[in-house]
């Protein structure tokens, strides 16, 4: 494993730090257009939220303590959660 103790920055990590949390909202929003419940459209809602406020920033103070530099340098050219945006 050649990424074993390192950040691993390749894929689609290498465009959001948090891509993850992305492919989770939009399964949610997928859910709620094919079932035709927009009201369910508030769940990702919420989900988006807690993950921007919440979960990404305790998880970037982590990412620091452990990675230090490493993780400067990709949080620097990386955008957090959604792709050329945030």
């Amino acid at each position: 494993m050649k990424n074993k103790g390192h950040l691993y920055t390749e894929g689609l990590f290498k465009y959001s730090m948090h891509i993850n949390y992305l492919g989770d909202i939009l399964l949610f929003i997928g859910f709620a257009l094919i079932t035709f419940r927009f009201s369910m459209l508030f769940i990702p809602l919420f989900m988006a939220l807690n993950f921007i406020f919440i979960i990404i920033p305790r998880l970037d103070k982590y990412l620091a303590v452990k990675y230090g530099y490493e993780f400067e340098e990709y949080a620097g050219r990386t955008k957090k959660f959604i792709p050329g945006i945030y």
